[in-house]
């Protein structure tokens, strides 16, 4: 999907989502990233290094899509941050 196209799904699904479980992971927040998981660490480099204005500009013309995500600690200190996809969220929920 383009970013534009990204943004208006998180509007619509984000009171839905953020809160909720999602397969078997509660869902703190959503973020927009390329869909190519290949691409997802130069994308994240870009948003640090750059800003993620700069990011979104290097990847406009490709497809993005929208990640839950969500944490859980290994140990106290120790967090594991896992993503979840949800592009076709409103496709599973309301079938």
């Amino acid at each position: 999907m383009t970013f534009e196209e990204a943004i208006a799904l998180v509007d619509r699904i984000k009171d839905q989502v953020v809160g909720a479980p999602v397969k078997g992971r509660l869902i703190e927040s959503l973020f927009i990233g390329p869909t190519n998981w290949d691409e997802m660490h130069v994308f994240m480099n870009i948003c640090l290094q750059q800003g993620e204005n700069e990011a979104i500009s290097e990847f406009i013309g490709k497809s993005f899509s929208v990640y839950g995500r969500s944490v859980t600690y290994i140990n106290p200190d120790l967090p594991k941050w896992d993503v979840t996809v949800l592009d076709d969220w409103e496709k599973t929920i309301y079938n």
